[in-house]
């Protein structure tokens, strides 16, 4: 009876123990009622979505909507579906869409459906204003608050005279252009249009505004008397005129002009010019009015017949030279074209130029050619009150040149230093430019200039070598001179030579000046231009100036130092200068004072009276050695015998504290034997010596001092007698 009860329970924990779990299988985008729409359509699109999941599990998606990757619309639901509705389609609703859907962190996205929305309605058109007046801005605005992709607007400006057309692009639902009021406008109309980028499609226009124009000031009407054509002589009016509105806002101005060029100015609503006419007055005249914002214009062309055509100057000469030159008669004819002769010979002709005028009936005007005449010259005719100039004629009458100066620059004493450059100045008294300088050395011409004014010529020239030195001058031309050639004063010009490589020697030459001697200082210079000026230093801590000396014949100077002494000690060196007015210095040589030859001899005589006097201290002593030696010698023989004639015991039998010596007679002993003691290794061989001696039959008594002292005396002892 247990069985039934342990499956069911089995089975319900089977179930009950089951995991919940879902996938996404598949999601679509539908789109209602269709993908191709007319604008104001109702556009539906649903994400449908098939989940499979356990048994009862609740899901709870979230589902986004895209165009063209733009998050449009997002929405969450636990059904299989959601809707994304626009009430209206328009243009800008054509594009690529799709839908994604997320579940507990699971995401799948559908594929892009495209939408195409076809036809625009017409934008909306607003203005600014609909009364304005020249030179103002009207504001046009253009809305298509329903498309709000990126579109272009087009407005449009049509008057009398044409149309004007403005584009905005913007991705705004409304865009804005501004037109201003020209002159001449009078009734306005605005338009507007929209073009979709993105279906390339075109809206229809917009409905018509109209904007009325209210003229600040008419235009301009210009009046010309007598007429536009008539013969000059008469009297000439222009005449302006404007009328203003009756509440006009702004100042205005009105002008008068001739070919561009304003000949008169009014701030009223009139203006007149008058004169004389003549063909000169011909042309087209413009009245101008004008505000800060606007201006209108009108304009007339004057025609004037010409009563006589304008003289000519010319000149007329009697010489056959190139140019005129003075003394020369010369003659200014004046003529009028189309005049008859008898007239042309009545009337009075006006010679004008170089600071005179004269008159002359029939036109011809002699003068005697001189250089104060040269000049711009013009003649004047008359007729009728009408006065006309001929084109001007330029009279240049030459003048000889005279009296050329010449001029050395900054050089009173005409000198100039090797290397330097020589400047000279050219300049004639008188005479008419150009004038062509030459400057001349000796015969030979050295450079030339022409000057075109009335000015200086001026040469440089380089100091390269001493024979530069010579005679200048300068010789002036021009287009009259005279046979005879014009030549300066002669200018002598002396090149200076700098001093180069000054070198001082001395003698004595090794520096050694025995004091109370002399010295002697030479300064020497290799080249440079006499006279030079020399001067000699010491330098002992500070330079001192020994001497100054100035030769005009030689390239040296020397001078002394007299009775020199350590006083006089140190660097001695010169200078030298010249003309140029450039100190060069000398190589610097020491000398020192060393003592006198008389002083060095009684020095040399003192110290060898010292030796003298020691060598014979030291012979003396050596022969009292001798004398005193021949006593000691046999005494020092018998000292050698084992047992003295006194019994005393040797060496070797002596006790300690008893003494070496035992008995000797007198100090003289004691000490040549306690000398051969002192220097044992000596003993042996003075002892060896001494017996040779004593052996010797031959030896002369008193051998061993004399061996004794022929050693070194470095060891003698006080009272030995060795020197």
């Amino acid at each position: 009876m247990f069985l039934p009860i342990v499956v069911t329970v089995l089975g319900l924990w089977s179930v009950g123990g089951q995991a919940s779990d879902f996938t996404i299988n598949t999601i679509e985008l539908k789109v209602l009622p269709s993908t191709k729409l007319k604008i104001g359509d109702r556009l539906e699109l649903q994400c449908v979505v098939q989940v499979a999941k356990t048994t009862d599990l609740e899901l709870n998606s979230t589902f986004t909507f895209y165009m063209e990757d733009v998050n449009v619309y997002t929405n969450s639901s636990t059904g299989d579906k959601v809707s994304y509705i626009v009430p209206k389609a328009r243009g800008s609703h054509t594009g690529k869409y799709r839908c994604d859907v997320s579940v507990e962190g699971r995401r799948k996205r559908s594929d892009e459906v495209g939408i195409e929305v076809t036809g625009l309605s017409s934008p909306l058109i607003n203005v600014s204003k609909i009364q304005t007046s020249e030179g103002e801005d009207v504001t046009v605005r253009c809305e298509a608050e329903e498309e709000w992709t990126y579109k272009v607007f087009t407005f449009y400006k049509i008057n009398h005279k044409g149309e004007e057309k403005k584009d905005k692009r913007t991705v705004e639902s409304h865009g804005e252009a501004n037109f201003m009021v020209r002159e001449g406008d009078e009734i306005l109309q605005f338009k507007c249009e929209v073009y979709l980028l993105v279906t390339r499609e075109t809206s229809p226009q917009s409905s018509m505004r109209t904007v009325t124009v209210v003229a600040q000031f008419s235009k301009p009407r210009i009046e010309v008397l007598p007429s536009l054509n008539f013969t000059e002589g008469q009297n000439m009016s222009v005449r302006c005129s404007v009328q203003m509105a009756p509440k006009h806002s702004e100042d205005m101005k009105l002008t008068l002009q001739k070919e561009g060029n304003i000949i008169d100015s009014s701030t009223t609503s009139t203006l007149s010019y008058y004169r004389v006419a003549t063909v000169n007055d011909m042309g087209n005249y413009t009245c101008k009015v004008e505000s800060i914002r606007t201006s209108k214009s009108s304009s007339s062309t004057i025609t004037i017949i010409e009563l006589f055509s304008r003289p000519k100057l010319t000149l007329q000469r009697g010489s056959k030279n190139q140019f005129i030159q003075e003394e020369e008669t010369i003659v200014l004819q004046c003529l009028v074209e189309g005049l008859a002769p008898k007239d042309a010979n009545n009337l009075d002709y006006k010679f004008l130029g170089a600071g005179r005028i004269f008159t002359r009936k029939g036109g011809r005007f002699y003068m005697t050619a001189a250089e104060r005449y040269s000049g711009s010259y013009v003649c004047e005719v008359t007729i009728s009150n009408i006065t006309k100039q001929s084109e001007p004629l330029d009279v240049q009458i030459y003048a000889p040149v005279k009296n050329p100066v010449l001029t050395h620059i900054m050089r009173s004493n005409k000198t100039v230093v090797l290397g330097d450059e020589l400047e000279l100045t050219c300049k004639v008294q008188s005479g008419t430019p150009p004038i062509t300088y030459s400057l001349l050395r000796g015969n030979g011409t050295l450079t030339q200039t022409i000057i075109n004014e009335d000015t200086e010529a001026r040469f440089v020239v380089k100091s390269s070598k001493s024979h530069d030195l010579g005679q200048y001058r300068c010789q002036a031309t021009n287009r009259n001179t005279k046979s005879s050639d014009k030549y300066s004063n002669i200018v002598n010009v002396t090149v200076i030579i700098p001093i180069s490589n000054v070198h001082l020697k001395i003698i004595p030459e090794n520096g050694d000046v025995e004091e109370g001697a002399e010295l002697s200082l030479i300064c020497m210079v290799e080249d440079g231009t006499l006279p030079i000026n020399y001067l000699f230093y010491r330098k002992k801590g500070s330079e001192i100036l020994l001497k100054n000396m100035t030769d005009v014949k030689k390239l040296h100077a020397d001078t002394q130092v007299l009775k020199f002494n350590k006083q006089e000690d140190g660097i001695y060196f010169c200078t030298a200068t010249n003309g140029a007015r450039k100190e060069v210095r000398s190589n610097s040589e020491e000398a020192r004072a060393v003592l006198a030859s008389w002083k060095k001899g009684v020095i040399g005589t003192f110290v060898f009276l010292i030796i003298l006097a020691a060598i014979v201290i030291c012979a003396y002593l050596h022969m009292d050695k001798k004398k005193k030696g021949k006593d000691i010698t046999p005494k020092k023989n018998r000292s050698s015998k084992p047992v003295t004639a006194n019994n005393e015991k040797p060496a070797g039998e002596m006790k300690d504290g008893e003494g070496f010596y035992g008995n000797v007679k007198n100090e003289d002993e004691l000490q040549i034997l306690k000398t051969g003691e002192e220097n044992p290794g000596n003993n042996q061989q003075n002892h060896e010596e001494e017996q040779t001696e004593a052996d010797s039959p031959d030896a002369p008594p008193g051998s061993y001092v004399s061996r004794r002292c022929s050693g070194d005396c470095s060891h003698r002892e006080a009272g030995t007698g060795c020197l």
